[in-house]
């Protein structure tokens, strides 16, 4: 476990977007080609991808692309946005928050220099560009876009007035089109809250393609080691790439998902709970404390608006008082989050 972050902060779920696929579909039918830097050091590397008739190229602002370490601060925005939507509220692309509820949930450290942090991942995403080709006919246009559009910080001095140099209070982020557009069609995953604790960059791109590929369908998914590398957006020489998967797969740190590399071929499976016998408690029956990603994506359906971690919670208390396991546990506890829906009603 030395190798996770500590965990700073409780957290509770969080939605992810995979922005290689987030864009409307009659403007990419698909993009591999990761845009998010792995980099710990500013890459001001102009990155380029084509597939299928497909070009997409990736392009720094002054400060750099942006990092999979300021993907953080989207996905907060792509979090908040969905609560909303899931309380029945309307939403705009504008997300108001703070930056210290924002640095809490994503696992951040929230001294001085993490402010500074903030702002400068802000420039990043704002910065950063991505340019794709769009063919409509015979014709072939060019399209150019940000990974958020614009962002305001709101500043108090130690008297409580507003200036540019005081600490930063409020934050307001306009997320791009397209990733508006993937929120309001509901185009986003739920992510364990356990991939903020992950330290290496390329841990948190190869958790990613997990959960985008194993998601809730429990099927293994194999891909060969030289695409995967493309995919992941790696520039390490084969031998190393190879080198530091071995080492993930071995630590056993990707939340919800295991990996294992058997010569140029590389196979993502989910995790495996304990089977359980009557009598047993919950925790020995192999019942998680929380449930996985993808149940979660299916019980926010079956209830919506309501907690999905206190149902869960309340499910486990009630299976536990029966004494045996479910034939299922996903349709018992989905069948659970509809008789509570119902009756809120």
């Amino acid at each position: 476990m030395g190798n996770l972050l500590p965990d700073r902060h409780p957290n509770r779920d969080f939605f992810i977007l995979d922005v290689s696929d987030a864009a409307p579909k009659d403007d990419m039918a698909s993009m591999e080609h990761p845009v998010f830097s792995l980099s710990v050091k500013p890459d001001m590397r102009e990155l380029e991808y084509q597939h299928d008739g497909k070009r997409v190229v990736v392009v720094p602002s002054g400060k750099g692309l942006a990092t999979i370490m300021d993907k953080d601060i989207l996905l907060y925005c792509i979090s908040k946005l969905v609560h909303q939507l899931n309380a029945g509220e309307e939403i705009t692309p504008w997300v108001e928050l703070s930056a210290h509820e924002a640095m809490v949930a994503t696992n951040w450290r929230t001294n001085r220099e993490s402010y500074q942090r903030f702002e400068d991942a802000l420039d990043r995403l704002r910065g950063t560009t991505i340019k794709t080709n769009i063919r409509t006919g015979e014709h072939t246009q060019v399209r150019g876009f940000g990974l958020i559009d614009e962002y305001e910080i709101t500043r108090r001095d130690e008297r409580g007035e507003i200036g540019p140099f005081g600490r930063m209070t409020q934050v307001r982020i306009k997320v791009s089109d397209w990733t508006f557009k993937a929120v309001e069609s509901m185009e986003v995953l739920t992510i364990n809250p356990k991939y903020f604790r992950l330290r290496r960059p390329l841990e948190r791109r190869i958790y990613e393609l997990a959960r985008k590929h194993v998601g809730d369908q429990g099927r293994p998914f194999r891909i060969g080691l030289d695409k995967l590398q493309k995919k992941v957006g790696s520039n390490s020489p084969e031998k190393k790439f190879k080198f530091f998967l071995k080492q993930i797969a071995q630590d056993e740190h990707i939340p919800d998902y295991d990996i294992a590399l058997d010569d140029r071929i590389v196979t993502f499976r989910a995790k495996k709970a304990k089977g359980f016998t009557r009598g047993q408690s919950m925790m020995a029956f192999g019942i998680p404390g929380t449930p996985s990603p993808a149940l979660l994506d299916k019980a926010r359906r079956a209830a919506p608006g309501l907690d999905i971690y206190v149902l869960y919670d309340e499910w486990r208390s009630y299976m536990e008082s029966l004494g045996e396991p479910p034939k299922s546990f996903d349709a018992a506890f989905l069948g659970f989050c509809k008789k509570r829906a119902i009756s809120r009603k």
